[in-house]
C-alpha cells in the first residue's frame, strides 16, 4: 500500500511543534523553581539573607546580602527552544553588625574584628584604634606603664614637712592607679630598704586597693629616717624589679656612684644600634637646691624628667 506524502509531513511537523513546545515549558518552569529556591524577593533582584554570628560576641548578627539579578529574556527567545538560555549573576556583599561598618566605617564595641567578603575585590583595612597608655603621677612627674616603683629618700634630712609631704603625695599617687597598674616602695638612706622589709624577688608588686594602701601607710609610719643619701642600692633593687618606670626622689647631695652605676645597669641596644635607657627614670628634688644637678643628670641620661619641687 503507497503512503501519503503530504499527511506524513504534516503529522512530522505537528509532533516536531509539540516537543519545541514542551521543551519550552519545561525549561521556563526550571527556571521559576529555581529562583523560587533562593528566596526569591523584590522587583529587580532576588535576595538571600544569611545571619553570620559575629566573632565575639554571640547576640552581634551580621548579615550577608547576596543579590543574583537574570538578564531580561525577550517574549520571542523564552519561546524558541533553540535559544541557549544563560544566567549571567551579579553578586554583591554587604555585612554590618550592631557595633561595626564595613566600607569606610569605623569599629565600635568589643568586637575584636569584623569578616568582610568581597566578591573579586580585595578588602581595605580599617586604622586600628590606639588605647590610651595608663599613666602615673608623682609631684607633677608623669610616667607611663603599668608597673612602678617609687625610690624616697628616708634619710635625717627629710624629717618634718619633706616627709610629710613625701608621705601625703606618695599615697595620693599610689591611690589615683587604676585597677591595671601596680606599685613598690623602696625607701633609702646609708641603705635600701623595700616595703614591708621584703626585697624582691619575694618582694613582688601590688595593686593598689585599698588593704595593700593601708599596709603601706603602716610601713611609711615605721620607717626611722637614717644618715647619708645613698641611692645606689635601692635603685637597683628596684632594677630588678624591670618596671615601666622608676621615680627616684632626694632632698639633698647624691653622695654614692649611682649616676655611673646606672650608665651600665640602665643601657640597652636597638635594632638600629643605638644605646638608650632601659627605664625611665623620672627625679624629684624636694624642697632643696643641693643635688640638682645629680638629680637632673640621672633623668637626662635614663630617659626621665627632671622635676624640683618647692615649698608651698
Amino acid at each position: 500500500m503507497q503512503s501519503n506524502p503530504s499527511w506524513f509531513s504534516k503529522t512530522r511537523l505537528q509532533s516536531l511543534i509539540a516537543i519545541a513546545i514542551s521543551s519550552c515549558v519545561h525549561l521556563l518552569l526550571g527556571l521559576t523553581l529555581a529562583l523560587m529556591l533562593i528566596g526569591a524577593r523584590g522587583r529587580d533582584g532576588n535576595s538571600l539573607k544569611l545571619a553570620i554570628a559575629s566573632l565575639d560576641n554571640a547576640e552581634e548578627d551580621a548579615e550577608l546580602s547576596l543579590t543574583i539579578d537574570p538578564p531580561p529574556v525577550s517574549p520571542e527567545e523564552q519561546m524558541d527552544p533553540a535559544v541557549e538560555l544563560t544566567i549571567s549573576t551579579d553578586i554583591s556583599f554587604a555585612v554590618s553588625t550592631s557595633g561595626a561598618s564595613i566600607g569606610g566605617g569605623n569599629t565600635g564595641g568589643n568586637s575584636a574584628s569584623v569578616i568582610a567578603l568581597a566578591a573579586g575585590a580585595g578588602g581595605g583595612e580599617e586604622a586600628a584604634t590606639k588605647p590610651a597608655k595608663s599613666r602615673a603621677s608623682f609631684f607633677g612627674a608623669n610616667a607611663e606603664g603599668n608597673r612602678f616603683v617609687f625610690v624616697i629618700d628616708s634619710s635625717g634630712s627629710m624629717r618634718g614637712p619633706r616627709w610629710e609631704a613625701l608621705c601625703k603625695e606618695l599615697i595620693r599617687a599610689i591611690k589615683s592607679l587604676s585597677p591595671d597598674q601596680e606599685f613598690f616602695v623602696i625607701s633609702f638612706d646609708s641603705f635600701a630598704h623595700p616595703m614591708f622589709g621584703v626585697p624582691p624577688p619575694r618582694g613582688k608588686f601590688l595593686k593598689a586597693i585599698d588593704k595593700n594602701v593601708d599596709r603601706l601607710q603602716n610601713w611609711i609610719r615605721s620607717v626611722q629616717l637614717g644618715n647619708n643619701t645613698l641611692p645606689s642600692a635601692a635603685v637597683g633593687l628596684a632594677m630588678k624589679l624591670k618596671p615601666d618606670a622608676i621615680f627616684l626622689l632626694s632632698d639633698g647631695e647624691i653622695l654614692d656612684s649611682t649616676l655611673n652605676d646606672l650608665r651600665v645597669w640602665n643601657r640597652k641596644k636597638t635594632d638600629e644600634g643605638e644605646v638608650k635607657a632601659a627605664i625611665p627614670i623620672h627625679t624629684v628634688l624636694l624642697h632643696s637646691q643641693i643635688g640638682y644637678a645629680a638629680l637632673e643628670s640621672i633623668a637626662n641620661e635614663n630617659g626621665g624628667t627632671f622635676t624640683p619641687v618647692q615649698p608651698h
